[in-house]
């Protein structure tokens, strides 16, 4: 029997079926406190349509507690535990089912591993839909997204409507803040409201906005305070009024000033207001930082050099420090070096004159299409050395000469480049002109590989995850517990871009209704999570490893010496020799 469990909106148990002709090999996942119907009919839970399975064929209770319970329900075939047909029989751990000549197997979930740890934002009520139909008799309608689940931002989809429209509405002059009232009913009226009504304290009855449909005329069904005004809701969303509070903070800042015009800042004659773009998201101190230094060098027109391992997201950047820039409503285009042999790149760096060679048209080249914009060269270390030589003329002249052309063509360009290689030891064995170092190199920004930002692994798989969801249209409760301790213990060599790769291909693999868990992911990821350890992403677990390496390295660094070890540690003796014991540790004392 399996141990209580404290939240029961979590699987207890997967009903894994082995399949034949007719049913494919999937899985269901129980939650505890549920009864499902086991049956060939459309309306039963766990729906089996093929032959030798009855309508209703059988009942799995799963008790508040885990345990579980199976009835048969006088189905044709007979309900079987391992050998014995039974009629009523509890369950307790994994076992071996048959419905008819249908085979699976119970397993019991280890809520460590098989908890939910990353839910998909408005997905939830999708994926329990796909494997919950409604009870017979009741109307299957489309599924209702669950608007208060939080993203992997944290984040409910009004709370980022709110941060995303709020300062937008908010630089509006006088005749904006129309656009903007008319803006916030509409986005009011999409929520499943009879009628709505803001007034304010101190002038009763005046209706500022008013959003759905019919005009009820009865009591207000709930009510909701914010500052000196009172919102009255008709309708079934009444109870869940806590939810709208983002969006209507929106509202009353907007309908509020009733046709006034609101408070901003005015920038001085000739002087264009630039706000930076928002960063991507990161918890890593070191990505933050970075982001803030690159927003303020690209207010200038200086080159900017990237430094950063393969997939670890240097484009991303690049296109950052543009729209951060004065040139952001200009082009950016990028060119990767290393995909191109050196005729071929000076050809699409430079252009190209007709007649060079037979049947070849005049072509301008990325230099003269990016005037006035931004150029990004990735992978700048593979160019060859007679291209670095061209490169550092328009640098210098900006200017650029077509291949098979004489005349120069000027251009204005911002160069941001990028490379994975250590360009300073390219210099010394001559392979990388230093003077084109220096000019590219006026700011270097390095950007961290994936594995000295693990607290980033969890939040980019979440967002990952959502976004593969609905490209390829599979309904999913989320990542679970298991499944995102493995991501966050793998060391990513591919960085991001594996990451992007691994989370794509285990949604495929997905059955409707399916968390992602451990046995999506790739065998080398898998292999990253200790299963004999404490589980994954407790304080706990993190805080032995964190012992470990601590005592480890100080243990190398005194050449094994104890008392050396335990002056580097700032640790008593009595509190370094518990420690070694409990983390199996040993020294050459």
């Amino acid at each position: 029997m399996a141990a209580p469990r404290k939240d029961s909106s979590e699987p207890v148990y997967c009903l894994r079926i082995l399949g034949n002709a007719d049913v494919p090999v999937r899985r269901f996942y129980l939650e505890a406190g549920r009864t499902y119907v086991v049956g060939s009919a459309s309306d039963a839970e766990i729906r089996l349509p093929t032959s030798g399975v009855s309508r209703r064929h059988a009942c799995l209770e799963v008790l508040d507690d885990g345990g579980g319970v199976i009835e048969d329900l006088g189905s044709r075939n007979g309900t079987w535990v391992g050998e014995r047909r039974v009629q009523r029989a509890a369950l307790a751990g994994t076992e071996r089912l048959s419905f008819g000549s249908l085979t699976a197997e119970l397993i019991v979930l280890d809520p460590t591993l098989a908890g939910i740890a990353i839910a998909s934002a408005g997905r939830v009520a999708d994926a329990r839909a796909a494997f919950h139909p409604p009870p017979a008799g009741g109307t299957a309608g489309p599924p209702v997204p669950d608007r208060t689940n939080p993203s992997t931002i944290g984040l409910s989809l009004e709370e980022r409507l709110t941060r995303s429209l709020g300062p937008l509405l908010r630089r509006h002059s006088a005749g904006g803040v129309a656009v903007a009232q008319e803006l916030v009913v509409a986005m009011l009226a999409e929520l499943p409201i009879e009628r709505m009504e803001i007034v304010h304290d101190g002038r009763e009855g005046a209706v500022v906005a008013a959003a759905g449909g019919s005009e009820v005329e009865r009591p207000a069904d709930s009510e909701a305070t914010l500052g000196s005004w009172r919102i009255c809701f008709w309708g079934p969303i009444a109870p869940r009024t806590a939810q709208l509070r983002p969006i209507l903070e929106l509202a009353l800042e907007m309908l509020s000033v009733d046709g006034a015009e609101p408070v901003a800042a005015t920038p001085e004659a000739g002087v264009t207001e630039h706000v930076a773009p928002p960063a991507p998201a990161s918890l890593a101190p070191a990505m933050r930082r970075l982001y803030r230094r690159v927003a303020k060098v690209a207010r200038g027109q200086v080159p900017i050099l990237i430094h950063g391992e393969s997939g670890s997201g240097k484009e991303v950047l690049a296109s950052f420090i543009h729209r951060a820039s004065p040139r952001r409503d200009e082009p950016f285009l990028a060119l990767n070096c290393a995909a191109l042999p050196r005729e071929l790149l000076e050809a699409e760096l430079f252009g190209i004159e007709r007649g060079v060679a037979t049947g070849v048209d005049a072509r301008r080249g990325l230099l003269q299409q990016a005037s006035g914009g931004t150029l990004f060269l990735d992978e700048i270390g593979d160019m060859a050395p007679e291209t670095q030589a061209k490169v550092l003329r328009a640098l210098g002249e900006r200017k650029v000469y077509r291949v098979g052309g004489r005349a120069g063509v000027g251009v204005d360009v911002r160069f941001v480049a990028a490379t994975h290689r250590n360009l300073e030891q390219r210099i010394e064995e001559g392979s990388f002109r230093q003077d084109l170092y220096h000019r590219l190199a006026a700011h270097v920004a390095r950007i961290p590989p994936l594995r000295e930002r693990r607290e980033d692994v969890a939040l980019l798989a979440g967002h990952f995850f959502v976004r593969e969801l609905e490209r390829a249209g599979v309904a999913s409760p989320g990542l679970t517990r298991g499944a995102l301790g493995a991501l966050c213990e793998y060391a990513w060599p591919g960085n991001v871009r594996e990451l992007i790769l691994e989370i794509a291909q285990a949604v495929l693999l997905l059955d409707p209704g399916e968390p992602l868990g451990l046995e999506h992911l790739s065998e080398r990821v898998r292999s990253a999570l200790d299963l004999d350890a404490p589980p994954p992403l407790t304080l706990d677990a993190h805080l032995r490893r964190a012992e470990r390496q601590a005592i480890s390295a100080a243990l190398a660094a005194s050449g094994g010496d104890a008392a050396r070890a335990i002056d580097q540690l700032g640790v008593s003796r009595s509190t370094f020799y518990r420690k070694l014991k409990e983390l199996g540790l040993e020294t050459g004392d």
